[in-house]
C-alpha cells in the first residue's frame, strides 16, 4: 500500500508513480500508523500507452483469463493454422497406416516361415515317430510276456511252498496230537497214583483227622493259594500297596467299633459292605485283598473278644452271616483263614509221633509269645483260643433269621452237624472235651431242633464211648468234667441248655 517515506530513508529513482513499502521490524515502523500516506511522484516519469497497464493494479487470475481468451480467438481467426493442422493430422495419420500395414506384412512373413519350419520339422520327424513308436510297442509285449512268465513262475513257487507248509503242518499237528495223548496219559497216570497216595495218606490220616473234613478244607484253601498267586505279588507295587492300605484302615476302625449290641453291629455291617463294594468297583485286585485283610482282621478280634466273654460270639457271628450273605467271597476267606486258625475244625490234631513237638505245634497252631526266642503260649492259652474259635464257629452255624430284613444263613446248621460227626468219629485227644463242650453249649439245642434222632445218639455215643475213651490232662480236666455235667443234665431233664445272648452287656 502507498506509504509516506520517512526523511531518513534511502530515496532511488523508479519509474512507477506508485510507491509501495515493505513491512519493517524497526520501531519507526510503529510511527506509520500515526501519519497519513501522501503519494509521491516521479518528477521524470513520462506516461507510455504500451505499458499503461503496468501502473495499474490488476488481478492475476482475471489477467490469465483474458490472455487465454485472446490467444484462442486469434487461432481461430487464422486460417493457415487451421489448414496447416489439418495437414499435419492427415500426414500423421498416413505415417501410422503406413505403420500398421508394414507391421502386418513382417508378421504375415514369419508366420510364413515358422509354418514353412514347422512343416519341414513334421515330415523330418514323423518317419522317427512312427519307428519309435513300433519299437515301444515291441518293447512293451516283451516286457508283458516276462511279467506273464514271472507271475507264472511265482505262482507254482507260492502253490509249492504252500503244498509243503501244508504238509509240514499236518505232520506237526499229527505229532502234537500224539504227544498230547501221550502227555494226557501221561498226567492221567501221574493223577490217578497221586490220588492213591493222597488216599493213602489219609487213610494213614484217619486216626488223627477226618477224610471228608479235609477235602473240605482243601476246597477252602484253594481259594486261599489262587489270592497268593494272582492278587498278593499286587502289594510289591508301592502305589498299589498305599492305596490298598488306605482303603484298609477305615474298615479296621469299623471292626472295631463292633459292640455287643445288634443295632451297633448291623450299622458297621453296612458301613464296611459298603466300602468294600466301593472298592471293587475301582479294581478286582484290591477288593480280593481287602477281603482276605478283614476276615484275617475279624477272626484276631473275634478271638480276643470270646476268649474273654463267651457269648460274644453270637454278635460276631451275626456279622459274618451277614457280610457273608451279602459278600460270598469273604465268606470263603474267612472260612479258609478259620480252618487254618483252628485246625481242630476240620479236625486234624496234627499229632503224629514221627514229628517234633515244635513242628506238632506250629502245625496246631500254637502261637508265638516271643518271636525272637521262639517261645509258644502255653497249652491253657492255645486251647483257651481254640475253643473261642469254636464257639465262634457254633454261633455262625446256629444263626437264624432274627429280623425280618436279614438274608438266609449261607453257612448254616448242617455244617455243625457235620463237624460234629467229624470229631465224633476220630479218636478223641486231650482237647476233644472242651471243644465239643464250647460247641453245644451254643449250638447243641439248634441240632437237636433239626436233627432230633440222630443228635440225640450223637450226644449218648459222646457220654458214653468219646469220654471215657479221652486222655486225661491237667488241662482238660475242667472241660472234661463240664461236659459230662453238661450231658447228664440233658438227659435227665430233656432239655438242651443253650448259653444265654447277654445283647445289654458292654464290653
Amino acid at each position: 500500500m502507498p506509504t509516506v517515506v520517512p526523511n531518513s530513508m534511502f530515496y532511488r529513482k523508479i519509474t512507477n508513480p506508485v510507491v509501495y513499502t515493505f513491512p519493517c521490524d524497526s520501531d519507526e515502523s510503529d510511527v506509520e500508523e500515526l501519519f497519513t500516506p501522501i503519494p509521491q511522484c516521479n518528477p521524470n516519469y513520462k506516461r507510455s500507452p504500451e505499458l499503461a497497464f503496468l501502473g495499474k493494479p490488476t488481478d492475476i487470475w482475471e489477467s490469465y483469463q483474458t490472455d487465454i481468451s485472446k490467444a484462442t480467438s486469434e487461432l481461430t481467426i487464422n486460417p493457415d493454422f487451421a489448414v496447416k493442422e489439418r495437414q499435419h493430422h492427415e500426414t500423421l495419420e498416413q505415417l501410422r497406416k503406413e505403420y500398421v500395414e508394414n507391421q502386418k506384412r513382417q508378421l504375415q512373413q514369419t508366420q510364413e516361415k515358422l509354418r514353412s519350419d514347422i512343416s519341414k520339422l513334421n515330415s523330418t520327424y514323423t518317419g522317427k515317430e512312427k519307428k519309435l513308436e513300433e519299437e515301444y510297442d515291441k518293447y512293451l509285449e516283451e516286457m508283458r510276456k516276462r511279467v506273464e512268465l514271472a507271475i507264472k513262475a511265482d505262482k507254482q513257487k507260492f502253490a509249492a511252498e504252500a503244498a509243503k507248509k501244508e504238509a509240514e503242518k499236518k505232520a506237526k499237528d499229527a505229532q502234537q496230537k500224539k504227544d498230547l495223548e501221550t502227555k494226557k496219559k501221561a498226567e492221567a497216570d501221574e493223577k490217578a497214583r497221586k490220588e492213591q497216595e493222597e488216599k493213602e495218606k489219609l487213610k494213614a490220616k484217619s486216626s488223627s483227622a477226618s477224610v471228608s473234613g479235609l477235602e473240605l478244607y482243601k476246597k477252602y484253601s484253594a481259594k486261599l493259594d489262587y489270592y497268593r498267586e494272582h492278587y498278593r505279588p499286587r502289594l510289591q507295587d508301592t502305589k498299589f500297596r498305599s492305596t490298598v492300605f488306605k482303603e484298609r484302615m477305615p474298615i479296621k476302625r469299623f471292626l472295631k467299633q463292633l459292640q455287643f449290641k445288634r443295632d451297633v453291629v448291623d450299622q458297621r455291617f453296612i458301613a464296611i459292605r459298603d466300602r468294600l463294594l466301593a472298592v471293587k468297583t475301582q479294581s478286582e485286585d484290591a477288593y480280593h485283598i481287602l477281603l482276605n485283610y478283614t476276615a484275617k482282621d475279624f477272626l484276631r478280634q473275634a478271638r480276643s473278644e470270646i476268649s474273654s466273654i463267651s457269648w460274644g460270639a453270637y454278635f460276631y457271628a451275626r456279622f459274618a452271616m451277614l457280610l457273608g450273605a451279602a459278600i460270598p467271597d469273604f465268606l470263603e476267606y474267612l472260612l479258609a483263614r478259620l480252618y487254618k486258625r483252628c485246625p481242630y475244625l476240620i479236625p486234624e490234631y496234627h499229632d503224629d509221633p514221627s514229628l517234633s513237638i515244635e513242628e506238632i505245634q506250629k502245625r496246631q497252631r500254637y502261637e508265638y509269645l516271643d518271636d525272637e526266642k521262639k517261645e509258644f503260649q502255653t497249652i491253657d492259652m492255645h486251647y483257651l483260643y481254640q475253643y473261642a474259635y469254636v464257639m465262634f464257629y457254633a454261633a455262625l452255624v446256629q444263626m437264624t433269621q432274627q429280623l425280618g430284613s436279614d438274608p438266609q444263613n449261607p453257612h448254616g446248621i448242617e455244617y455243625g452237624w457235620l463237624w460234629l460227626a467229624r470229631i465224633c468219629n476220630v479218636p478223641p485227644r486231650a482237647i476233644t472235651p472242651g471243644l465239643i463242650h464250647g460247641f453245644l453249649q451254643i449250638a447243641g439245642r439248634s441240632l437237636l431242633q433239626n436233627y432230633p434222632r440222630q443228635a440225640v445218639k450223637v450226644y449218648q455215643l459222646i457220654l458214653s464211648d468219646i469220654l471215657p475213651r479221652t486222655p486225661k490232662s491237667r488241662e482238660n480236666a475242667s472241660p472234661l468234667n463240664e461236659l459230662r455235667r453238661f450231658l447228664e443234665d440233658f438227659f435227665n431233664t430233656g432239655e438242651m441248655p443253650k448259653m444265654p445272648e447277654k445283647a445289654e452287656t458292654k464290653v
